[in-house]
């Protein structure tokens, strides 16, 4: 047990070096094809749905990203079951709010390219699949969340609430959170939060 709980430290130091950008890409090749990061977007096919009313987009909630879906209907929005009838409509009305609103808005602006977190996971799985090589990396994509989590894990899924990392100054943030709270819900918290997050849940298992 403490032998693990050493590990696991180690891998945190590490996470928290890539996050900050001093870890070299020199001593982690080798493997790099099999953990390379692409995040899905599944944050931008939800808000063509809310915004045009897609059905298009719809569809592809439906069919391309059912977990996803599924998570933030039923687990993160708590707004019934995904099978119900209305709760699409329900799910839209939810992202009309004018808050939301703004914390779209904001997403968009400062999370249009996200290279720099693709790059930074890849480094970390590379790390982690170095260290295990039954480490199997999850599949990562970004949603709004509502400020409700910031990291949603499931066996194979790992989820970043892009709305709950705009920044320690955000206006919105000062109205629903402490200083220190604040200090974690910025861009270069982000890969640190899920991966922790990530690592902590398969060690419950």
């Amino acid at each position: 047990m403490k032998r693990r709980h050493v590990l696991f430290c180690l891998i945190l130091l590490l996470i928290a070096a890539c996050a900050v950008g001093v870890w070299g890409w020199g001593m982690l090749r080798g493997s790099r094809e099999d953990v390379a990061v692409h995040i899905d977007r599944f944050d931008w096919v939800l808000d063509e749905y809310v915004s045009l009313g897609s059905g298009t987009a719809l569809h592809r909630m439906n069919t391309e990203y059912p977990q996803q879906t599924k998570l933030l209907i039923e687990d993160v929005l708590e707004l019934g079951e995904v099978d119900d009838p209305n709760v699409e409509r329900e799910l839209r009305q939810y992202y009309l709010d004018s808050t939301v609103q703004v914390l779209l808005d904001e997403v968009h602006h400062q999370y249009a390219d996200i290279s720099d977190l693709e790059r930074d996971f890849t480094r970390v799985f590379e790390a982690l699949k170095k260290q295990d090589p039954d480490f199997r990396p999850p599949h990562v994509y970004a949603q709004i969340s509502c400020l409700r989590q910031s990291i949603v894990v499931n066996d194979t899924l790992l989820g970043i609430s892009l709305d709950k990392y705009l920044g320690t100054d955000f206006p919105l943030y000062q109205e629903f959170y402490t200083p220190e709270q604040r200090q974690q819900m910025r861009r270069s918290a982000i890969v640190t939060d899920a991966v922790s997050t990530y690592l902590q849940a398969r060690k419950e298992k």
